[in-house]
């Protein structure tokens, strides 16, 4: 990880030739080069891992076989004649 001094130590650098210029366009390029290491180490520590909660893992790692929509046809007495539910 790059530390937060060298990206200061580089954002003075770049403020400093943005200061000491007076072309429209390299300040620009200037203040472009600012806002792309701001943007790296923002968006660097955005992306550290958050710890997990200890349930997850087990969560995952329990697989789950999926239920099938049909299911054997129970054979009863009652008069019932076929796998339909409006079949009486």
């Amino acid at each position: 990880m790059i530390s937060y001094q060298a990206v200061l130590l580089q954002l003075e650098k770049q403020l400093a030739d943005a200061r000491n210029t007076t072309n429209e366009q390299q300040i620009r390029e200037r203040l472009t080069a600012i806002r792309a290491l701001c943007d790296v180490v923002l968006d660097f520590t955005v992306e550290v891992p958050k710890a997990q909660p200890k349930h997850l893992p087990q969560l995952l790692a329990t697989e789950t076989t999926p239920t099938s929509l049909y299911t054997a046809k129970i054979e009863e007495d009652d008069g019932a004649n076929g796998d339909s539910i409006f079949d009486f």
